[in-house]
């Protein structure tokens, strides 16, 4: 027996090419200009397999369409489309009970590939809930790649699985997680960050698995782990491509029998987060390589939400931009000129999302009129770095990401950062950071100069007789 589709749309030429194509594919089509002469077919249709509705029409509109098929009919699977794409639809649009959803314009083959997909699925149309309050935090754009990631986050917020964010640095990683958790059934609950990158090992294991003791001058007490902080909430580890395998072990014993160890006792303890992770590096070559541990790479992805890099969504670098002028310009007056807009387009943004901000921000101290213009854009973002500056600017980013774990650990043990409180929370935290700086500069200089000790000491300024000792604190040969 033949399937029989439904396409409702007040754009006739879209109904025509629609209907066209699916009867082409050997199905049924039938077509309705808006949603109120659809709804009142329903009580004489005998088959309906799936329904293709737009969102905005006059009168009724897809979403309101969709709550009064799904009373009718609760198990037909609907696709919305759209020219209005965004993480607000998406949400939407899952909380809805729609399967899919199409961004106009869209290819005849893509929307006939996604009917089939949605007719394989079997829909309950959700509970009647109040909408969830929408935030959107520094997601933006309407590329395909941002409209996929939209549909991804929705789906991931009503799911309780983990959860792997790919993509390059700068991209907005955490936005994604923190979007997922506050749509999710958790929102209420902790969001907590994790950044394991840059900080010495025994660091590392305390900030996420705590202590049943911790000494500090002369002080014994328990110290909270991330696994701890995050309670009943979301636990987003940041680059945990960057976590030593014995952490690893206890990530992937977390994932698997919800539970864990904290350093210096003997009693396991319960973790109920929900753990969101990310990277820009390949798990699966640092698997082949015996850096990460392939179980845990399974464990980690069972839902992988990927991000383009801006030179990839070039389309979506001026709203961006915008959205971000007005956040950081005080009166929201400041705009930028048509052929700053052009320009801004044209760069190729290595630095992502983050790399744009900064020239911005740049950008509007610089300018002057009320209107930022090429000449400010390309003062704030030289375009001829030398290689030393261009890594020292991604040495300055590392240390900043260094120093905003430890203030936010610090936040998260109830401490202001501003106080001027004395405690010493870290033990040693310039020695600390000497350490998680000094280990990998040895170790490039050891590969660069072959284990050439005095030409490696003459290139760094140092005694021989200090490097050396260097070299035995680290364990370099």
């Amino acid at each position: 027996m033949q399937k029989v589709i439904w396409v409702i749309d007040d754009e006739q030429a879209i109904c025509w090419a629609l209907k066209k194509g699916i009867e082409q594919r050997g199905y049924v089509c039938k077509s309705f200009p808006n949603a109120e002469s659809a709804i009142r077919s329903l009580s004489e249709a005998t088959a309906l397999d799936a329904v293709l509705l737009d969102m905005r029409m006059p009168g009724m509109d897809g979403f309101e369409a969709t709550a009064a098929i799904h009373r009718l009919q609760p198990k037909v699977p609907i696709v919305m489309m759209t020219a209005f794409g965004d993480l607000s639809s998406a949400i939407q649009a899952i909380d809805s009970g729609i399967v899919e959803y199409l961004t106009k314009p869209f290819d005849l083959d893509v929307a006939l590939r996604t009917i089939e997909r949605a007719m394989q699925s079997s829909v309950q149309a959700p509970a009647e809930t109040s909408s969830p309050v929408l935030h959107f935090g520094s997601l933006l754009g309407k590329s395909p790649a941002m409209q996929n990631v939209y549909k991804q986050i929705a789906l991931a917020s009503k799911g309780d699985m983990s959860v792997h964010v790919d993509g390059p640095s700068g991209i907005g990683k955490e936005a994604v997680a923190s979007a997922i958790h506050r749509h999710s059934l958790r929102a209420s609950k902790p969001f907590l960050v994790y950044v394991p990158s840059a900080i010495s090992p025994i660091a590392l294991s305390l900030e996420l698995l705590g202590s049943s003791s911790h000494v500090t001058k002369n002080s014994l007490r328990a110290r909270s782990g991330a696994f701890e902080l995050a309670g009943q909430g979301v636990l987003f580890i940041e680059e945990v491509a960057d976590l030593p395998l014995t952490l690893q072990t206890q990530l992937l014993r977390v994932l698997e029998k919800g539970c864990y160890t904290p350093m210096g006792d003997s009693q396991t303890r319960t973790c109920a987060a929900r753990v969101i992770t990310s990277t820009e590096r390949d798990l699966k070559e640092l698997v082949a390589e015996g850096e990460f541990l392939e179980e845990l790479r399974q464990r980690l992805c069972v839902f992988v939400i990927e991000l383009k890099s801006l030179q990839e969504r070039r389309e979506d670098i001026v709203p961006i931009a915008r959205d971000w002028l007005q956040r950081q310009s005080q009166d929201g007056q400041v705009s930028f000129s048509p052929e700053a807009e052009e320009w801004l387009g044209s760069q190729a943004w290595a630095g992502n999302i983050r790399e744009l901000r900064s020239a911005i921000a740049r950008a509007l101290v610089l300018s002057r009129g009320g209107h930022i213009q090429v000449s400010d854009l390309q003062e704030a973002v030289p375009s001829h770095r030398s290689a030393n500056e261009v890594a020292t600017t991604a040495l300055e980013q590392e240390v900043e990401r260094w120093m905003d774990a430890h203030l936010k650990y610090l936040e998260h043990q109830g401490l202001r950062v501003n106080s001027g409180s004395q405690g010493d929370v870290f033990g040693d935290m310039y020695e600390e950071f000497l350490e998680a700086v000094e280990r990998p500069l040895l170790e490039s200089m050891m590969r660069a100069f072959q284990s050439n000790r005095a030409t490696i000491a003459a290139q760094l300024g140092l005694h021989r007789s200090t490097l050396r000792q260097k070299l035995r604190r680290y364990k370099i040969d």
